[in-house]
């Protein structure tokens, strides 16, 4: 029988050692590098905005019309960044996928607008699209848009997706209520001021939301949609969707909820003489 020299042993040490070199590399660069080249480096660059997705974003956006000429280009600024970094994943026969793509970075810009910090870098990787309700395998129900924090991931209906923008004073938006799901992870244990003031401005939102006369208040009222009273996370993903599209009658009607959500978002579409103030 023949031996294995020291030499081979040797080699064939070496080769498992690159081999798992390499398999670990891999790793790190799909869960970890990726993302962070993806985010910064010149090899993917902010795309500029069309002239056609320009006219889009002005006849079919009606929240952008609403927007001050400040905000307005901090708008397109911000949504040419997601629109460019964020990867999208289409399943199903779905057409007008840059429409698509367009209401959800318009969605994840409109909660953000007054925030120094709109990359959503720690709650957003990725986003995916079906073409309508679809089954998800993590709840085992039907769905038409759901936030996996573990995954980082947006899950949308393109067809429900659309709906909350075209009827734009509903208060019914599937593209803010998700991304108002991973605004309340971005923020969370981050250690600066705007972070900080958003989770504040949360447990503000909690104590209303359990309070008694409050409760009796929202359901003596028809303004906010009865799944926001499932629970408080879902109440405030409900109450930013009326923050967007009716926010006139949310000052009107719940002042003091306003103003928290104005104050977590850092951003008051009733302003017009908005700017970035944030931090001391």
């Amino acid at each position: 029988m023949q031996q294995v020299s020291e030499s081979d042993k040797e080699i064939a040490a070496i080769i498992l050692v690159v081999g798992l070199f390499i398999v670990f590399s891999k790793a790190i660069y799909e869960n970890a590098l990726n993302e962070r080249l993806t985010l910064y480096n010149l090899f993917h660059p902010v795309k500029k905005i069309t002239a056609r997705e320009r006219l889009f974003i002005l006849n079919f956006l009606k929240p952008f019309y609403d927007l001050t000429p400040l905000q307005r280009k901090e708008f397109l600024v911000r949504f040419a960044w997601f629109k460019s970094k964020k990867h999208f994943v289409f399943y199903g026969n779905i057409e007008n996928k840059e429409e698509i793509k367009a209401y959800v970075a318009a969605s994840a810009v409109l909660l953000t607008l007054g925030l120094r910090n709109y990359r959503f870098e720690k709650s957003i990787k990725r986003v995916i699209v079906y073409p309508s309700k679809y089954y998800s395998k993590i709840s085992k129900n039907h769905h038409v848009g759901e936030y996996n924090p573990r995954l980082r991931t947006l899950v949308f209906s393109a067809e429900s997706l659309k709906d909350g923008f075209e009827i734009p004073n509903d208060n019914i938006n599937l593209g803010i209520h998700e991304v108002a799901h991973a605004l309340m992870i971005e923020t969370f244990k981050k250690n600066n001021f705007e972070a900080e003031r958003f989770q504040f401005g949360l447990a503000k939102v909690k104590e209303l939301f359990d309070d008694e006369s409050f409760g009796f208040r929202l359901s003596e009222s028809s303004y906010f949609r009865d799944y926001g009273k499932t629970n408080f996370v879902e109440f405030f993903a409900v109450a930013t969707e009326n923050f967007v599209e009716t926010p006139s009658q949310f000052k009107r009607d719940f002042p003091n909820l306003h103003e928290i959500v104005k104050r977590m978002l850092n951003l008051d579409l009733n302003d017009t003489s908005w700017q970035i103030k944030n931090s001391p």
